[in-house]
């Protein structure tokens, strides 16, 4: 998978090795999901993965709505604003890859980088959108609660499919463990190796 993506990045035929590379991870994915031990030590660094996934996206909601409410007050009616908060992986390693700096950024970037880094690119979970406009103005109200960014709906839940459901039953696994895990074929190796997140926010303005 590196080697492909080392020697046909940025080549003519490109969109062959992106292919080649989405079923290598999925490749992966399959053999790290079948060797992965449900030890108490692993899941126990998976609760404190998904703690920490759910508190930055807290704080991601909680920085967007400051930057919203801070702006709202001075556009008019007439006017379109729009702020879109996302979250990202800001630091993370790879086990077996620790003294290997070139191959371990490889991997990186194959997992988080467009074209090759999938469902991804639209960041870790779903993004917090807040509108002020013609026929819509958020209040806050109307902000989606902290349940519906970390579950989806407004209530707790727990996103543990194609895991040992009997070892995670306890643990609330917030939406992006789940899109991260199954929809960008991160294995559960790699989401217990994320070091930090980042927040993203987007501010669009139409001063018609």
């Amino acid at each position: 998978m590196v080697d492909i993506y080392q020697t046909q990045c940025g080549r003519s035929k490109e969109y062959k090795a992106i292919e080649r590379i989405n079923d290598l991870k999925r490749e992966r994915w399959s053999m790290l999901h079948d060797s992965f031990e449900w030890t108490d030590k692993n899941i126990a660094r998976l609760e404190t993965a998904n703690e920490r996934m759910k508190d930055a996206l807290l704080d991601m909601r909680r920085r967007t709505i400051e930057v919203y409410e801070s702006l709202k007050g001075w556009c008019t009616p007439d006017k379109d604003l729009y702020v879109k908060g996302t979250l990202w992986v800001e630091e993370m390693t790879f086990d077996g890859w620790e003294h290997d700096e070139d191959m371990e950024a490889m991997l990186c970037d194959i997992f988080t980088i467009k074209p090759y880094c999938g469902f991804y690119a639209n960041s870790v979970s779903m993004s917090y959108d807040l509108r002020h406009d013609a026929g819509t103005t958020h209040a806050p109200e109307d902000y989606d609660t902290e349940y519906e960014l970390l579950y989806l709906h407004d209530s707790i839940d727990n996103w543990n499919e194609l895991m040992n459901r009997e070892k995670t039953d306890h643990l609330h696994l917030v939406y992006g463990v789940h899109n991260l895990y199954e929809h960008c074929h991160w294995a559960l190796q790699d989401l217990l190796d994320i070091g930090s997140y980042c927040t993203k926010i987007e501010i669009e303005y139409d001063n018609r």
